[in-house]
């Protein structure tokens, strides 16, 4: 299901980046076409020749949208529940856990490179084997210092999205800039009442906005999944090491001390 999902999302951004470009090409065929009076029809532009109509601010545009295929591509094989929390490791642990064997615990957890099994691995060794219910504070403490840790770790690469959706749009801007620059430059040289001599600058401006604000909208929407992606990986693992923990120092668990019977009956009142 998580996978499904995965594609989906591909698919309308995939649909959305397409639909952006080809209006922009169409754009600036209908620009080129009403800048000459003689041609008729509208004049065919391809995707290239728009990109190099940008200007020379679509060099480091064009870098910023690699850089967010490549850190899309990293954190779908990063950040998975399906693999940060496998599901058979987590069955695995669990239910030898709940027979109290804390052997099989800790081999299972130091034998499988995951999120889940480094972050219970650090909090197993702060467990005492003969005091399992009064060492549990730290290794909670362990626990929770250690997926923090994590956290970060994993977020690193989601973060850097963050980082173009605020730098990508700034790029644009600059280029837009640079192209209405060289526009009121020819218009200062007398070239107010030819548009045609206009319209390479204006077209360059808005092929940097528009590329700048696509790229960004990309990595934004790519961002706020992987980040809701990982909270929500955090937020079940959590409950998952409560689980562990419960079996192996809670009521029910192998080392959980018994009741003594008629401890918690109610004296009758004399």
């Amino acid at each position: 299901m998580r996978t499904m999902k995965r594609y989906w999302l591909l698919l309308v951004m995939a649909i959305l980046m397409g639909m952006s470009y080809g209006a922009a090409a169409q754009t600036t065929g209908t620009a080129g076409a009403a800048s000459s009076p003689a041609l008729r029809q509208e004049s065919r532009t391809t995707l290239w020749d728009m990109i190099k109509s940008g200007g020379w601010a679509m060099y480091p545009l064009g870098t910023c949208s690699v850089v967010v295929v490549w850190l899309v591509i990293v954190n779908f094989q990063r950040v998975s529940a399906k693999k940060m929390i496998p599901d058979v490791v987590v069955a695995q642990i669990k239910s030898a856990a709940s027979t109290g064997d804390l052997q099989q615990v800790w081999n299972l957890s130091t034998s499988t490179d995951t999120f889940f099994t480094r972050t219970l691995a650090a909090g197993l060794r702060q467990i005492h084997p003969e005091d399992p219910v009064g060492s549990r504070p730290k290794v909670e403490a362990a626990i929770s210092e250690t997926a923090g840790r994590e956290e970060s770790r994993y977020g690193f690469f989601v973060n850097f999205l963050a980082l173009l959706t605020s730098m990508s749009p700034m790029w644009g801007l600059l280029g837009t800039v640079s192209g209405m620059i060289g526009a009121f430059s020819k218009i200062g040289s007398g070239g107010m009442g030819k548009p045609e001599i206009l319209a390479k600058n204006i077209g360059e401006a808005l092929i940097c906005t528009a590329t700048g604000l696509l790229i960004a909208i990309t990595a934004m929407g790519f961002y706020f999944f992987f980040r809701n992606t990982l909270n929500s990986v955090m937020k079940e693992s959590e409950g998952h090491f409560t689980e562990v923990l419960d079996s192996l120092t809670g009521s029910g668990g192998a080392f959980s001390q018994p009741a003594v019977a008629g401890e918690a009956q109610v004296q009758p009142k004399a």
